[in-house]
């Protein structure tokens, strides 16, 4: 059916710069949608309802070439039935957009401005976010270490100082090896970046990565080499062995390569390089033609307008009221940073998103609602500053000052209010895209006292794991499960993998040393390679590097350890189950 309706579909056209618009045109193609390239030219003659869809890919002189286009349908639309408005998309590099004409609600065209590097970075930002390298529940704070300025670094910046607030600790950026000039321009577009977060422009020599806080996610973002990604591969790893001799740690680093996407297996995989092409990114049609990561956000314009509605006022005739394809490009984007955000909020709370028939109702707890008050107030002020506000005790938006940009603790009641709103209507908002919340169950694997015969793991560990996974399952249907483990010994490998494959769970994976040093402890090849695509599943990896922090992580965040061995379990303490592969037995320390 949706080959037949991508049939019939009318094509895109796409035309500008190139070789932006060939990158348009071959996404689309590649992707199975019809798709037409158009010289700049040809749009003289353009006549309505000759085109449905029109992509102008940063085209010269976008103002004059959009108000001709008004021009022309306009006067071509006749006195008859008229054809549907136009949809034109018009990328530029980067925003804000470039001034353009004020368009007629009724006209023949309704306009989108598209930021490449903007909306890349919030696609990667999903994709990888910052606390896919992190634990927020065990007091780690967001580190970003940016190493090189080109795109699309600046966007990326921007949109992690949106995302960063997880908790009342200050996150960090440090950016390396940047030329003056770069710090200048962008310390003048945001002068107030240093309010969201401590940011650090350092040398390129890095100057000692012991000195700076434990790095959580790494972006590369060099300028192009002509030697291609090679160059580009052999800094990444300088960068991932200097964290790991000065820090111990081994955040995720993604890595952009332009069109230069590398060979090679998994099996050459270094389990912490994830190299990705903004524009690739960006020219998808799900993102460019489908609007991905804009349900949510026009989730919360539609709760915003209906909330208008409900007090008896006309949401048309309030700016920020108006329908979604006649929102100005400012209150788009305040949709868009609230939305990106959730994701941050429910990884506070140990929960996760999940298709509306696997979530019951859902309710945050008064204690979490207010943590997530805090935490709310804390985005909306980091979005302000980026947009150049500044605290003053009276309102002026000409100034762009603002009275609630304060503390949280310092706000009114009725300002604290607000925020409280705005985090319990999560779930709403969730359902409304059809989405549920559930809690997340941790399931923390310890590495075993001694090492296990092979023979009585692939013999007898698989049974007993089914049988626990099943039991876990029918004993917590409201919970998702996640399992956290080193996954340095097959045990544990065997355990996970079993879960992620029959019971949809997620993966923590936890580092008490380097990737590399785990990877290189595997006795052959096949073990490295499980260990790799194991690896490569996990939505966190999180590093624990300091004497015992691995095993307090498991005695702090660990709902319930499954301890691989022999020998009774202790009864104290948290919920332990024991599974011996020898005896074949599993033993539970709490009733299930």
């Amino acid at each position: 059916m949706k080959l037949l309706q991508r049939f019939g579909e009318a094509p895109v056209w796409v035309a500008g710069a190139s070789p932006l618009a060939g990158r348009v045109f071959d996404s689309l193609r590649r992707a199975g949608r019809r798709v037409r390239a158009v010289a700049l030219t040809e749009l003289t003659d353009l006549k309505s309802g000759a085109c449905r869809t029109l992509v102008l890919a940063d085209p010269p002189e976008p103002e004059s070439l959009v108000a001709g286009l008004i021009h022309r349908l306009g006067s071509s639309r006749g006195r008859g039935r008229r054809p549907a408005p136009l949809r034109l998309i018009l990328m530029v590099q980067a925003d804000p957009p470039p001034p353009l004409p004020e368009l007629d609600p009724a006209g023949p065209i309704t306009l989108e401005t598209f930021a490449i590097e903007d909306r890349a970075a919030r696609v990667l930002l999903e994709r990888w976010p910052l606390h896919c390298g992190l634990d927020p529940c065990f007091d780690q704070r967001p580190h970003l270490l940016v190493v090189g300025f080109a795109p699309p670094a600046r966007a990326l910046v921007v949109q992690a100082l949106r995302l960063m607030p997880y908790g009342e600790e200050r996150p960090a950026i440090t950016i390396i090896g940047t030329d003056p000039a770069i710090q200048a321009r962008f310390a003048g577009a945001y002068p107030q970046a240093g309010q969201v977060a401590d940011l650090r422009w350092i040398a390129a020599d890095l100057g000692g990565p012991a000195a700076l806080p434990p790095v959580t996610q790494v972006l590369v973002c060099a300028a192009a080499s002509a030697a291609g990604p090679d160059d580009a591969i052999a800094l990444a790893q300088w960068f991932a062995g200097r964290l790991a001799a000065d820090q111990g740690v081994s955040p995720p680093i993604l890595l952009e390569v332009g069109d230069a996407i590398p060979d090679g297996s998994l099996a050459d995989w270094d389990g912490q390089t994830f190299p990705f092409s903004y524009l690739d990114e960006a020219c998808r049609p799900q993102v460019l033609l489908d609007g991905r990561g804009d349900a949510l956000a026009q989730t919360i314009h539609e709760h915003y307008t209906d909330s208008i509605a409900a007090q008896g006022r006309d949401p048309e005739r309030e700016p920020a009221g108006r329908p979604w394809p006649a929102l100005t490009a400012s209150y788009r984007d305040a949709n868009r940073h609230q939305a990106d955000h959730i994701w941050a909020k429910l990884a506070v709370m140990d929960c996760r998103a999940v298709h509306e028939e696997r979530g019951g109702s859902f309710a945050f707890a008064p204690l979490e609602a207010e943590r997530l008050a805090v935490i709310e107030h804390l985005r909306w002020a980091a979005d302000r500053h980026l947009d150049g506000w500044s605290y003053a005790p009276v309102r002026d938006n000409a100034r762009k000052h603002h009275p609630q940009l304060i503390p949280y603790r310092d706000l009114s009641e009725p300002m604290k209010d607000l925020d409280r709103f705005a985090v319990r209507g999560v779930p709403t908002l969730l359902a409304r895209s059809e989405l549920g919340v559930v809690r997340m169950l941790i399931l923390g694997i310890p590495e075993p006292h001694t090492a296990l015969p092979a023979d009585a793991v692939a013999a007898g560990l698989q049974r007993l794991a089914e049988q626990v996974l099943d039991r876990l399952a029918a004993r917590y249907p409201d919970r998702t499960l996640v399992f956290a483990a080193t996954l340095a010994e097959p045990g544990a490998r065997l355990i996970t993998r079993l879960a992620l494959d029959r019971a949809a769970a997620g993966l923590f994976l936890l580092c008490p040393q380097p990737i590399a040093h785990t990877l290189a402890a595997q006795p052959d090849d096949a073990a490295r390679r499980e260990l790799l695509e194991l690896m490569a599943r996990a939505e966190r990896r999180i590093s624990l590097p300091a004497p015992g922090e691995l095993t307090r992580w498991f005695a702090r965040r660990a709902d319930i350890q499954l301890v691989v061995g022999s020998g009774p379990l202790e009864n104290a303490g948290a919920k332990r189950v024991l599974l011996d592969p020898v005896e074949r037995r599993v033993d539970w320390n709490f009733d299930y």
